[in-house]
């Protein structure tokens, strides 16, 4: 009996210890980072909109939010625009994530002709775009919104491809400019063109700054209406 109440000391100590640790690990298990899915198979002729973040940066939530966010926006505006329930088709996660291949200020650098050329930010985000996606990355069947996760220029042309910054992603909650400049590039990545005469007023001229306030002219709603990117919804 003696030997068993001797006993007993060590056993609440170890079941202490136990419960204690267990209770720890219980409770780092129901905090886990949060989980993105990606995209398998993409919707044809769709947006598809990534974050990528260089390899010097760790991913920002604040960023994939944003970007969510404003490219839903986006939808809803062009389907005011269009006034006949066309818009673009996202993907149902709407927001994909990579990690780049390069550092954040490989991005904004002028690499040469064989990467870059003048607009370098736009031709280098392109580049990577291929290296990580491959063959996947194909602008006959898919158009693309790509945000990277460090400060760029605002440079977009037609059509496949729009891109977007850090800078951007950092205002785009709160500047109906910087809204105006995304729906700006995602046009362009529609393939519209910066049109031959200037309006005040239009989304593709000097109306960026006046978003949600701003239209597409009625040869860019045609143009629109005529892809296959653009359906009723």
């Amino acid at each position: 009996m003696k030997r068993l109440l001797a006993g007993i000391p060590a056993l609440i100590y170890l079941t202490g210890v136990f419960i204690l640790f267990n209770s720890c690990h219980k409770k780092n298990e129901i905090q886990p980072p949060p989980v993105i899915s990606p995209t398998v198979s993409p919707i044809p002729f769709s947006l598809l909109v990534y974050l990528v973040t260089p390899t010097d940066k760790t991913i920002n939530y604040d960023y994939y939010n944003a970007a969510k966010t404003a490219v839903q926006k986006l939808q809803s505006w062009f389907k005011t625009q269009m006034g006949n329930n066309k818009t673009f088709v996202l993907n149902p996660v709407v927001v994909d994530t990579l990690t780049g291949l390069h550092e954040s200020n490989w991005y904004n650098t002028n690499h040469g002709p064989a990467i870059s050329g003048d607009t370098y930010a736009y031709y280098n985000i392109k580049y990577e775009m291929k290296e990580l996606l491959g063959s996947k990355f194909d602008t006959s069947l898919y158009t693309y919104f790509v945000y990277v996760s460090t400060s760029i220029p605002d440079e977009t042309i037609p059509k496949g491809l729009a891109i977007g910054g850090a800078d951007i992603l950092s205002t785009i909650a709160t500047s109906n400019t910087a809204m105006g400049v995304e729906a700006h590039a995602l046009g362009h990545a529609f393939g519209l063109p910066e049109p031959a005469v200037p309006t005040s007023n239009g989304i593709m001229s000097g109306g960026v700054a006046k978003w949600p306030n701003c239209i597409f002219t009625s040869e860019e709603k045609d143009s629109l209406n005529a892809s296959p990117f653009f359906k009723v919804q």
